[in-house]
């Protein structure tokens, strides 16, 4: 820091000697843009520490669609927070995109804030630089985004879940695509270069900052997976910035819940942990040479109405806000160049002259972010924002809560026989004096349920209601005073209620090889017996006609469609029935998948003994193309047994075993098989099979009896509708 005002100072004085000789001495500017004269791993601009903070599931639209000069979509304005999360995952932001048309998001998500809602975003963006051409880099989930973000590709992984990456047991998979977008299950330990790596061996600092598995990319690649650098605090980056060590590029994620800002979260937490983070380094020895990217992971299932240029086969993704901050960041900037996560990377090699990853960093149209900074203007001071004092005492149920209770509503759609669930976290741990779920203007009282959530207590109210559009609020009064949710004064919308009922959806199999016949299936009912006008399936955004199998709509008529033609992947579908009253949308169902590889009739016999017993692993393998498997490896306790084909066609089935003793004590297996293209687990991953139980009085252990390892439930899929709960 200090070498570095010396250098200033004498530049300065150099320009003025070389005015009063009459020559002009070349402006910083032009001489930070010839990387080239200056050694790998040292800045060619002012810029000596770069941070990225990345925030959760908000598209541009949704954040900044409002935002004067940006090229925005104008929607209805949001609830804060919003009733629930929405389905993000990949197939569901493929079918949303439509490849283009941007015409299949849930209403749920066609809606966004305006300045009062998100006043310390807002004011950032006013302030220093925001990008309305910055896009996902993936068309999927959070945690390929995050990989993208560090390594400018996913190295396969689709799949957002809390897995321990390079440490994961045996028997983890994930859904994966290739760069041509060619799907595939592999395990989640990728053998790919990064910029932490590059940072390294540059002898650049580097700092990641994760406590939430799902988020933090450096777990799942395999030359930084056990890195110190690696840090799980959601605290420690203020540290480090007060201590003096802030390192030379730092990544910093939030902790779930509020802070985050992933829906349904309200959004002052967000905000209050960004202020935190950028307050610490304004106010630091480090302000006057940082650059600070605030970006959020993904759209989170919101409508956003730029279709997303096509890069490869998996991006980009639907756009998402960017906000650039820094000293030399330009006031009040617009930036409408084609950029991504990937962006972070380029701009930073740029900066510290390091080659490229050979990766997205490398492609001439990913635009590398120098154009939000002007490196010879007078420097912008410090921009301190205060914290928003957002209420925190009612909280809407997110994933984990408990069963059937992870939103403010439940379903958000049916007909008018239907039960509606309200469901809300009050935190304190008084009783409060008034506990209202206020529908359509009519108070109702709602009943503590015995179910907790952390230190709150769930409060819940269950209803028929008449059909139409209905909206909600909950208001609560205690000692502290009354609380109404949602905060900014939008009610909740819905439900949605119709003339009839659709339910029970449902594909079968559920997992199955390609070419297989998978028939969908749901039961339409009408109290008046009227017949639906519409009645049609969407497929990975592709409309298909459904057949009714009878004709008592008062009873129910289970409408079907069966397809042979499903390619290798998770495939994403809805709903979508009209009786001329208006279309109902029954939307956030991923089934089947459509697998390289099929395991089935998998088990031990026996399911109890003793340490000389001998125990039969088996399971049956299929494969699309009849081909052998390259790999069959049973696993006990995490220990490899390679399995023996016993007899059978690849095509149609073969039978694989393996014979042996256990130690005295309760175990648990599962199967993982490869071939040329993909791999597959039997129990699907992360669970395992109970069994066998070893001991001079072991029990038996009932057939199929599922072990489910401790880890983060998948945030980006959605468990919703009335399917059958496989």
């Amino acid at each position: 820091m200090r070498i570095l005002k010396q250098w200033y100072i004498l530049v300065a004085f150099v320009a003025i000697l070389g005015i009063s000789l009459g020559f002009i001495v070349p402006t910083l500017s032009s001489r930070y843009v010839h990387a080239t004269d200056h050694a790998k791993g040292t800045a060619t601009t002012p810029i000596q520490h770069v941070v990225v903070i990345m925030l959760e599931n908000h598209s541009l639209d949704t954040m900044f669609g409002r935002f004067p000069g940006v090229n925005g979509a104008t929607l209805p304005r949001a609830s804060d927070p919003f009733t629930s999360d929405i389905d993000h995952s990949g197939p569901a932001e493929v079918a949303a995109v439509d490849g283009g048309k941007m015409d299949e998001f849930p209403l749920q998500g066609q809606v966004q804030y305006n300045q009062s809602d998100i006043p310390t975003f807002w004011s950032y963006a006013q302030q220093f630089g925001l990008g309305d051409n910055f896009f996902s880099s993936m068309e999927s989930s959070s945690t390929p985004n995050h990989m993208s973000m560090v390594a400018g590709q996913t190295g396969g992984v689709d799949v957002t879940i809390g897995t321990p990456g390079c440490q994961s047991i045996s028997t983890s998979i994930l859904h994966s695509k290739n760069e041509a977008g060619n799907e595939y299950w592999g395990y989640p330990c990728y053998n790919i270069n990064s910029l932490p790596h590059l940072l390294d061996i540059n002898g650049l600092s580097w700092k990641y900052y994760a406590v939430t598995t799902s988020w933090d990319p450096p777990l799942l690649i395999k030359n930084i997976s056990q890195s110190p650098n690696n840090i799980h605090s959601e605290t420690q980056f203020i540290r480090d910035v007060k201590a003096g060590h802030l390192a030379d590029v730092s990544w910093v994620t939030p902790g779930g819940g509020d802070p985050s800002g992933h829906p349904p979260a309200q959004m002052g937490g967000g905000e209050n942990f960004v202020a935190q983070q950028i307050n610490a380094v304004m106010q630091s020895q480090y302000w006057n040479n940082t650059a600070i990217f605030l970006t959020w992971d993904e759209f989170g299932g919101q409508y956003d109405h730029v279709a997303p240029p096509h890069v490869d086969g998996v991006g980009l993704g639907v756009r998402v806000p960017l906000i650039v901050i820094s000293p030399y960041a330009k006031h009040g900037y617009i930036s409408h160049a084609q950029s991504e996560f990937s962006s972070f990377i380029k701009f930073i090699e740029e900066d510290y002259n390091l080659p490229n990853l050979g990766a997205r960093d490398a492609l001439p149209q990913t635009g590398d972010l120098m154009d939000y900074f002007n490196f010879s203007q007078t420097p912008q001071p410090p921009f301190i924002l205060s914290q928003i004092n957002y209420q925190q005492m009612l909280k809407v149920p997110s994933y984990g809560a408990a069963n059937n209770v992870q939103a403010a509503l439940n379903p958000i759609i049916g007909g008018s026989n239907t039960k509606y669930q309200y469901d809300v976290i009050y935190e304190p741990r008084d009783i409060p004096t008034v506990h209202n779920v206020t529908i359509d203007g009519v108070n109702h009282p709602m009943s503590p349920i015995s179910v907790t959530h952390g230190s709150g207590t769930i409060y819940q109210y269950t209803t028929t209601l008449p059909v139409g559009t209905h909206s909600f609020t909950f208001t609560f009064t205690d000692s502290s005073g009354t609380v109404t949710l949602p905060a900014n004064g939008v009610p909740f919308p819905g439900p949605e209620v119709h003339p009839f009922t659709v339910a029970g959806y449902n594909a079968h199999p559920n997992i199955s090889l390609p070419g297989t016949s998978v028939t969908y299936s749901v039961k339409y009912q009408s109290p008046t017996s009227t017949a639906p006008t519409l009645a049609e399936l969407d497929i990975d955004g592709v409309p298909h006609a459904l057949k009714a199998n009878g004709t008592n709509y008062q009873k129910g008529v289970t409408y079907t469609y069966t397809t042979s033609s499903l390619s290798i992947g998770i495939h994403y579908f809805r709903y979508r029935f009209n009786d001329g009253s208006g279309v109902a949308i029954y939307e956030g169902l991923e089934k089947p998948i459509v697998t390289p590889i099929v395991l089935t009739n998998s088990g031990v016999s026996p399911t109890s003994g003793t340490a000389s017993t001998v125990f039969t692993f088996q399971t049956t393998y299929s494969e699309t193309n009849g081909a052998a498997p390259s790999q069959a490896i049973l696993y006990v306790d995490n220990v490899a047994h390679p399995l023996k084909y016993v007899s059978g066609s690849y095509s149609t089935g073969a039978l694989f075993q393996v014979k042996t003793t256990l130690p005295t004590g309760n175990h648990s297996f599962g199967f993982v098989f490869t071939d040329s293209l993909s791999s597959w687990v039997d129990p699907y991953a992360p669970a395992l099979y109970a069994g066998p139980n070893v001991g001079a009085n072991a029990a038996p252990v009932p057939s199929g009896t599922l072990i489910i390892p401790s880890h983060d439930q998948n945030p980006d899929v959605m468990n919703t509708g009335d399917g059958d709960g496989d």
